[in-house]
């Protein structure tokens, strides 16, 4: 399975992948900070984590919130994630068709790896 990290810092992006390749065995993970780099992670099996202010150049802007919507527009059922602590970014996200996500400050609960194993379609809830 592939996990996307879109839009994070190079500190960000280091915390996530250890944080992925912890909760998944079995997880390639990839960076994209740019919408070239996002082009090759299309594909309706690949698990977006996306931070709230990308990081990077995208035709969406600066906010994740437009990116998740934008996904999930085109690909219903898309498996995407928002990166974020604000509760009511979360719910943002959500309302556009994002999966629960979580926060960088929440890294190490078990809620998020169970989040993370959910869209990544794993079992083990």
């Amino acid at each position: 399975m592939r996990i996307v990290l879109v839009g994070h810092c190079g500190p960000d992006n280091y915390m996530l992948k250890s944080m992925v390749e912890r909760v998944l065995d079995d997880a390639e993970v990839h960076v994209a900070n740019d919408d070239a780099a996002l082009a090759d992670h299309q594909d309706e099996q690949d698990t977006w984590l996306v931070n709230r202010v990308l990081d990077g150049t995208f035709s969406a802007g600066h906010s994740g919130l437009d990116l998740i919507k934008s996904r999930v527009e085109q690909l219903p059922g898309a498996r995407v994630l928002l990166i974020s602590d604000l509760d009511e970014h979360q719910a943002t996200a959500e309302s556009h068709g994002a999966r629960p996500g979580f926060g960088k400050k929440a890294l190490y609960e078990e809620l998020s790896a169970n989040r993370l194993r959910d869209a990544a379609g794993e079992a083990g809830l």
